[in-house]
């Protein structure tokens, strides 16, 4: 197999797994099936972030993961290839099935709330939740996941529709909760891609109209707290991959709220069609203010203190 070009640059070759038998993986490397386990999918980057406070070599974590995937603990998606310059991206890993026996065996394992739908949907949701952990972690906050709150997050949410009253299902994307200094905060996940109609002709569809009004049925009117279990405020995370996309959401929740207070808007371009995974965590969506439609924008970062 050529190794250099005909000037002597080197070629890419595919790494290939070379198959280690009865693996047993350090401390750090536990802590990354944790992770995976908790998030479901995660960059290198976001791996060897998760770590970085105690291990800051990016090449000695490159080498552990290649140690924990060829010990068949750890997998890559084959979907991960299907965009521009794949091999060029970060890797993204998933826990393998020999993964999760591991951490079973281990007493380490926990029924977190996994991501669904599309694949680049779940990576998306994925990285949104991993980087509000990491950075919550980075400013001494708790960050609370959403098995801690509940295990179900469908629920049967009414909706007005020309005149008539329909029921669907809502089902947020992740669930999760913050401790402050002054209380907690929760927050529901929506991550839009732009692959849902925003104003459709039929009340049965999925749509970002509909969505505002089962949340305004559900967050609106308080019922959150039974359904959930939660005594604490309840913020909606609305997360899209273009401004314009997020100003038309703002003009639809405007035209059905008005002035809204849990509605959060932020814009991540990545997961836009091609994706790219993110280079950096998505640290903007804790420490920069988020829109709000009628009302002073919202940090989560101090969400204690802004909370009106």
């Amino acid at each position: 197999m050529k190794t250099h070009d005909s000037v002597g640059r080197g070629l890419f070759a595919p790494y290939t797994q070379k198959p280690l038998v009865n693996f047993v993986p350090n401390p750090r490397q536990v802590r990354w099936l944790q992770w995976l386990n908790l998030h479901g999918l995660a960059s290198t980057k976001y791996l060897h972030e998760c770590t970085s406070g105690t291990h800051r070599c990016v090449q000695t974590t490159s080498r552990m993961l290649r140690q924990l995937y060829d010990g068949q603990l750890i997998m890559k998606p084959r979907q991960q290839r299907a965009t521009t310059s794949a091999d060029s991206n970060f890797t993204i890993y998933a826990l393998s099935e020999r993964g999760a026996v591991y951490l079973k065996d281990a007493g380490l394992w926990v029924d977190a709330i996994q991501p669904t739908g599309h694949w680049v949907h779940q990576y998306m949701v994925a990285c949104i939740a991993a980087s509000l952990h990491l950075t919550c972690q980075r400013a001494g906050l708790q960050f609370i996941p959403g098995h801690k709150i509940t295990q179900q997050l469908a629920v049967k949410i009414p909706y007005d529709w020309n005149g008539r009253r329909y029921e669907n299902t809502l089902i947020p994307d992740s669930l999760f909760a913050i401790r402050y200094p002054t209380g907690f905060i929760a927050y529901a996940l929506e991550a839009d891609r732009s692959t849902e109609t925003i104003d459709p002709t039929s009340p049965y569809r999925k749509s970002v109209r509909r969505n505002v009004r089962q949340y305004e049925n559900l967050v609106g009117t308080g019922r959150y707290k039974e359904v959930f279990n939660l005594n604490c405020p309840l913020m909606v995370l609305n997360v899209t991959v273009s401004d314009t996309r997020a100003r038309r959401c703002l003009e639809i929740l405007c035209e059905e709220t008005g002035a809204c207070r849990y509605h959060l808007f932020a814009v991540v371009p990545e997961f836009r069609t091609p994706f790219r995974p993110p280079k950096y965590l998505l640290n903007h969506l804790f420490d920069q203010p988020l829109t709000r439609a009628g009302m002073a924008p919202f940090s989560i970062l101090s969400g204690g203190n802004n909370n009106k």
